[in-house]
């Protein structure tokens, strides 16, 4: 493939996952497309860092795909781990005498994966996750493939990215009008003044463990004192 048609191939798959309208959507394209990217490429999945949790799987263009992600995770050992740690494009180029992760090479081998291609995503702020691309063959991932690989997940990167920052900013205008209704109740209701009506949110969050925004949507729809809903 010329210069230019690799060019033209990473414009079409931005706009592709450009016009995604949510980060679900957008990550889905991108697992979709990573197989047409990459050549060698049989499958792809996601790892996703959801903040506070574990790693997980939201896409994948095969179950296979799941199953060895789901080693990875469990061993805490993979390539997964290389890429969104390091930043590296980590690659194992034969899963049946791999010995940098022994583990998780010799059980995702029994499964008929030979090859494994890991890229991060990331945003400026934090690493997003990673991009997991598998083969059954091995040695299936040559130089071009590595390099086109890390091309295609910086391209997806931004969009996702992007579309994850989006997603944070409509939370954060949806939390911040909740708590505002809430506390324009208490106020109104139980005539307190406006720090003492976040204050009892607060105190009602910490007490019954539930997120702020949680106990704010629950005065919202009862007009009850935030300690006893």
């Amino acid at each position: 493939m010329s210069e230019l048609e690799l060019a033209q191939m990473f414009a079409e798959m931005a706009t592709s996952l450009e016009a995604q309208p949510s980060t679900e959507q957008a990550l889905e394209q991108t697992v979709r497309l990573a197989v047409e990217a990459v050549h060698g490429c049989e499958m792809a999945g996601v790892s996703w860092c959801v903040r506070g949790k574990k790693m997980e799987t939201p896409f994948a263009t095969e179950q296979l795909v799941s199953e060895a992600d789901s080693l990875q995770y469990r061993l805490d050992e993979g390539p997964v781990f290389g890429a969104t740690e390091d930043g590296d494009v980590t690659v194992i180029a034969d899963t049946r005498f791999d010995k940098q992760y022994p583990r998780f090479s010799a059980a995702v081998a029994e499964l008929g994966i030979a090859s494994v291609l890991s890229c991060q995503l990331s945003s400026p702020r934090r690493v997003l996750g990673a991009l997991n691309l598998y083969a059954r063959k091995p040695d299936a991932f040559d130089e071009v493939a590595r390099e086109i690989a890390q091309i295609y997940a910086a391209h997806a990167s931004i969009v996702v990215a992007n579309r994850s920052l989006q997603a944070d900013l409509r939370t954060a205008v949806d939390t911040r009008g909740t708590i505002g209704q809430a506390m324009g109740i208490l106020i109104e209701r139980h005539k307190v003044e406006a720090g003492r009506a976040f204050d009892m949110l607060v105190e009602a969050s910490q007490s019954k463990h539930v997120k702020l925004r949680d106990i704010a949507s629950l005065v919202v729809e009862t007009g009850q004192n935030p300690a006893n809903v």
